[in-house]
């Protein structure tokens, strides 16, 4: 594909990246992104197969960015309770580097067609399954208490992955403020200590 043509694919994905985050999938017609790009309907089948096809891309960009940002935390030799909070700073920070991406990703995949919405939630499953391992060897180790892991799990990721509805780039906390906060509570609980 020539670079002119990489080009303008990355701005249609971008443009129908803003639109779902905004409007929503359903709510978004291929004329919608042809529009904002200021081209007529028909023209933008020449840079996408199906208006599925670009919820698609974008939703295995945002999965890939997750992965390419957490893999070296995983595979490195750091203690589990470090190896998590490591991943969940750079987690925090893929949101917040593309809020439209983090909302997509968040909401949208379930309007994937088949088989495609099946890859999607089985990459899904795979990076909670790599979190709950984390958690799992925080539980072993000894640093968290007898808790049940799969909620545990669950309560991690849904902690940040609801940021973008939040998050501003000029607000008063940084992404790894937001990350050391996070691991503080949800590390240390939300009891008071005794005594």
């Amino acid at each position: 594909m020539a670079d002119s043509a990489v080009q303008r694919l990355d701005e249609v994905l971008l443009v129908a990246e803003s639109l779902f985050a905004q409007r929503g999938y359903e709510a978004t017609s291929v004329r919608d992104i042809a529009e904002a790009l200021g081209l007529q309907a028909g023209s933008l089948y020449a840079h996408i197969e199906s208006k599925d096809d670009l919820l698609h891309q974008i939703l295995s960009r945002a999965a890939e960015r997750f992965f390419l940002a957490t893999k070296p935390i995983v595979e490195s030799d750091l203690v589990p309770v470090e190896k998590l909070r490591r991943l969940m700073l750079a987690h925090v920070q893929v949101i917040t580097s593309d809020l439209n991406a983090a909302a997509v990703y968040s909401t949208e995949w379930r309007h994937l067609s088949e088989p495609r919405r099946g890859e999607f939630a089985a990459r899904r499953d795979e990076y909670e399954g790599m979190v709950r391992c984390m958690v799992r060897d925080c539980i072993r180790e000894g640093t968290f208490g007898d808790v049940d892991e799969k909620f545990a799990t669950l309560l991690i990721l849904s902690s940040m992955n609801w940021i973008y509805q939040w998050y501003k780039d000029d607000g008063p906390m940084t992404p790894e403020d937001i990350a050391r906060k996070l691991t503080d509570m949800l590390f240390k609980g939300l009891r008071r200590p005794v005594g």
